[in-house]
């Protein structure tokens, strides 16, 4: 069986539930720092979650890890990457290991993201989507995203392939100064 080889970066967090549900049928490498997730998210598929200790902000690690990733279980044909702002070049260097793959890039409620995009240097081969992350309006109240709100969304992208998608509302008049970015 010839399975699709997807890397997931943040898949023991909040993506965990998109990870364990594509591993299903799929290779699935994914990045973590914490060994405690990873070994619950790797022990519900053994088989085709492989695990890939390290902090992407260390860039020599990082690359290091996706090549070997790469050499282990072929090209990724699909990345799935929620890298925070302020990681140094860990989103170009994951587009340097994804040479011919479908790229999404998730994206935090205050990201600008055509400057995202606009920072990064693609090629050809590769496809670039973007999914934000916005929040949630109920009555008087507004609210984060649920982990299975993200996950809906980023299926959705996947079966859709939008090349953007706000997952929730941006507003961005809200006072964003007292809150932390995802």
């Amino acid at each position: 069986m010839n399975l699709k080889h997807m890397l997931i970066v943040g898949g023991t967090g909040m993506l965990a539930e998109l990870t364990s549900y594509l591993a299903i049928e799929q290779d699935v490498t994914v990045i973590g720092r914490d060994k405690e997730k990873m070994a619950s998210i790797v022990q519900r598929n053994p088989e085709t979650c492989h695990p890939l200790i390290v902090d992407y902000r260390e860039e020599e690690a990082l690359s290091s890890a996706l090549q070997r990733a790469v050499q282990q279980n072929g090209p990724f044909d699909r990345v799935i990457a929620w890298v925070h702002r302020g990681s140094g070049k860990a989103m170009q260097i994951i587009l340097e290991h994804s040479e011919t793959a479908e790229v999404i890039h998730i994206l935090g409620s205050r990201a600008n993201s055509e400057y995202e995009k606009n920072c990064l240097c693609f090629n050809e081969q590769q496809t670039y989507r973007q999914v934000q992350l916005g929040e949630i309006h109920e009555m008087a109240s507004v609210r984060w995203l649920t982990h299975d709100e993200i996950v809906e969304g980023v299926l959705d992208v996947i079966q859709n392939q939008d090349d953007y998608r706000l997952i929730g509302t941006r507003k961005d008049d809200v006072d964003v100064h007292s809150r932390n970015d995802y």
